[in-house]
């Protein structure tokens, strides 16, 4: 017979082990709408292993929200889209904007990663293939199961509509940061997104933002900073663990970090 003691220890350590897995299974909850940077010159899209990508600007237009984890899943909103070109050979230009694209959150609220397959391209011969992001793009994160906190229709709203027009104002119209952050994504989205890349693809890089930088029309402070990040990168990474790209990311989250602040301190002044 079983005593009462050893049915009372097995009913404490079965309500124990289920509050340890309750507590062990974090509460899931949408993270932070995010605006994409508009870009005044369009970025190259890299094809490798059968993947094609870009990495785009964004800022968080949600400072109550959690910034989302690398790989969280996000669609554009609303009827704007990006304008995603490739040019032949010949300078034809063919408009690639019916691609199945995925969107993930690449470096917290900062980044994004844009992907489609390289075998989208195949009906189309040699590509050059490049992206526009035009003004007032948001993206909405896809909803996830057994979220506790759902963006919901008036979150949406929201977000995309008075506060992405305040986040235009404040960071898309910034000609420093903003513009000094578009020329560093000019050379992020000229290296490899894995490993360290070759000496050959790292001249080709900077040589590729230089012609980019120099005949772009954003101002000499943001040439200035964008020169000065990409100089000092390129130097300290020609050895060691950290890539030439971390480099770059790194310094980039910075500069759209303090757009970020400006941008939430400016909502809290009621601006």
């Amino acid at each position: 017979m079983t005593s009462p003691n050893k049915h009372l220890r097995l009913s404490l350590f079965t309500a124990a082990a289920l509050t340890g897995a309750m507590a062990a299974s974090p509460a899931l909850a949408a993270p932070q709408i995010l605006a994409v940077a508009q870009t005044d010159l369009a970025l190259p899209v890299t094809c490798e292993r059968g993947e094609c990508t870009v990495e785009l600007t964004t800022i968080c237009l949600q400072e109550h929200r959690a910034s989302p984890n690398p790989g969280a899943k996000y669609y554009v909103h609303g009827d704007r889209f990006f304008d995603l070109t490739g040019t032949t050979p010949a300078g034809q230009e063919i408009s690639l904007a019916h691609l199945p694209v995925s969107i993930t959150a690449a470096r917290g609220h900062s980044a994004v990663r844009l992907t489609f397959r390289e075998t989208e391209l195949n009906k189309y011969g040699p590509l050059a293939v490049s992206i526009a992001v035009p003004e007032n793009l948001s993206l909405v994160p896809l909803p996830i199961e057994n979220d506790v906190d759902p963006q919901t229709e008036e979150d949406i709203l929201l977000a995309t509509g008075p506060l992405r027009e305040a986040a235009t104002q404040l960071v898309d119209l910034d000609t420093n940061k903003k513009g000094a952050a578009e020329l560093i994504s000019q050379a992020i989205n000229r290296l490899p997104e894995r490993g360290r890349a070759s000496d050959e693809i790292r001249d080709a890089a900077r040589a590729g933002f230089h012609s980019v930088s120099s005949r772009s029309g954003f101002e000499a402070s943001a040439k200035d900073n964008a020169n000065a990040v990409v100089r000092d990168c390129y130097e300290s990474t020609a050895a060691g663990s950290l890539s030439f790209r971390g480099c770059l990311g790194s310094w980039h989250d910075r500069m759209i970090g303090k757009l970020n602040t400006k941008y939430w301190k400016s909502l809290g002044a009621g601006s």
